[in-house]
Order: C-alpha cells, then structure tokens, then sequence
C-alpha cells in the first residue's frame, strides 16, 4: 500500500469521525476524543492484519526458494550473449 493512499485514507476516516460525532453531540472535546479513539482502533487493526498477514498458513511458501526450473529461467537471458559474463 502506498503512503499517501494510506495517510489519505486515515484523514478521511478521522475526518467523519469528528464530523458525526460533533454533529451528533455539538461538542468538539467529545468529537476529538472520537477521533482518538477511532485513530487507536484503526492502528490496533493495522498491526493484527501485519501480523496475520506475516504468520498465516502458507507464509513460509511465499519465502522459499524457487523451483529450479523457474530459476533457470529467470537467468537464461544471460546466456544469450547480451554482453554479460559470468
């Protein structure tokens, strides 16, 4: 995910956060501290998804080395003469 997709969408989300919450309340502390926690919850999220992500089934598929016919043709165009030597 790229950065300012990610910070665009945090001050979207805290946006309409305290927007409702001032609307529904007409106070701005309250909206503020809807804000925080909205902010809390959505970095508490974030980390759970990394670490799922990082330890779900299948995850030490995706780090282990290729078969080695993938590998052979992922160096193949060296042998074609393309100014490389080994």
């Amino acid at each position: 995910m790229k950065l300012l997709r990610f910070l665009v969408g945090i001050l979207t989300m805290s946006s309409v956060v305290a927007i409702s919450t001032y609307w529904a309340t007409g106070s701005i502390w309250k909206a503020t501290g809807g804000m925080i926690i909205a902010l809390i919850v959505l970095q508490v999220g974030y980390f759970v998804y990394l670490l799922w992500a990082a330890y779900r089934p299948g995850a030490e598929a995706a780090g282990a080395d290729p078969p080695e016919s993938i590998a052979c043709e992922s160096i193949a165009w060296l042998d074609r003469g393309a100014g490389v030597r080994l």
